[in-house]
């Protein structure tokens, strides 16, 4: 494949070197401090995009535009959501969106998911779900700590909305808290906690090269696939 890489950071850095020992060819580094795309870009078969939410929709309008399929890993952006799916399909292009690349954060996610229908049942089990991060992540929670919650709530009906500023918790509210920490690529745990045990599901990610890594599996199963918008879920097909 030939790759532009739009946000050349550390996570860029690290595409780069993986995507081209894999054999691909790397077109295009947008700088990870100039990543709002104002040029266009010719000969290119994917666009990698890990940049800010600030500017995401903006890359988005501008890759759609020439249709260029669009593998993204920035969060925050997601209240825009409904536009960018109007726009993958006005457009006709391809794009997939994952919080997270890591197939273990998806594995988790899918165990996450069962073990809320199984404790529905089971009132006394309440869930809090806890994400640490480095500290140069900007959102927080993070993108996949909502995911988490998100499909939790999907699952289990004793749990209506999120709460992400989780000082006095009311019924039906399943609590998020986020830590920020020096070096911490990443980790998840779900705890689901009663009077008499707990049970908690974690997920601790090493480094980065698992997200790098997803990331470029993206790619080479976005240029061969239809239009439209894809996630994980269509990678590794986990029944969620």
């Amino acid at each position: 494949m030939r790759i532009a890489i739009i946000g050349y950071g550390k996570m860029g850095q690290l595409i780069e070197k993986l995507a081209t020992e894999k054999g691909h060819e790397i077109v295009y580094k947008i700088d990870s401090h100039n990543t709002k795309l104002t040029a266009n870009l010719e000969n290119i078969d994917v666009a990698i995009e890990f940049t800010h939410p600030e500017i995401a929709v903006s890359n988005y309008k501008k890759l759609a535009g020439q249709n260029i399929p669009i593998v993204t890993g920035t969060t925050g952006w997601t209240d825009n959501f409904d536009e960018v799916e109007k726009l993958i399909q006005d457009t006709g292009n391809r794009f997939f969106y994952a919080s997270n690349f890591s197939i273990g954060v998806h594995l988790a996610m899918a165990t996450s998911n069962y073990l809320a229908k199984l404790t529905e049942n089971f009132p006394e089990y309440s869930v809090r779900i806890d994400e640490w991060h480095h500290t140069a992540k900007k959102d927080a929670p993070s993108g996949t700590a909502l995911s988490f919650g998100r499909e939790i709530i999907n699952n289990h009906k004793g749990y209506k909305k999120i709460s992400t500023e989780p000082t006095d918790i009311q019924e039906g509210e399943l609590p998020i808290y986020a830590y920020r920490e020096n070096d911490i690529p990443g980790t998840h745990q779900i705890k689901y906690d009663s009077e008499i045990d707990s049970i908690i599901l974690r997920h601790e990610a090493k480094n980065r090269q698992g997200f790098a890594l997803g990331a470029i599996k993206a790619a080479e199963f976005l240029v061969n696939q239809k239009p439209g918008v894809y996630t994980m879920n269509d990678l590794i097909k986990l029944p969620l």
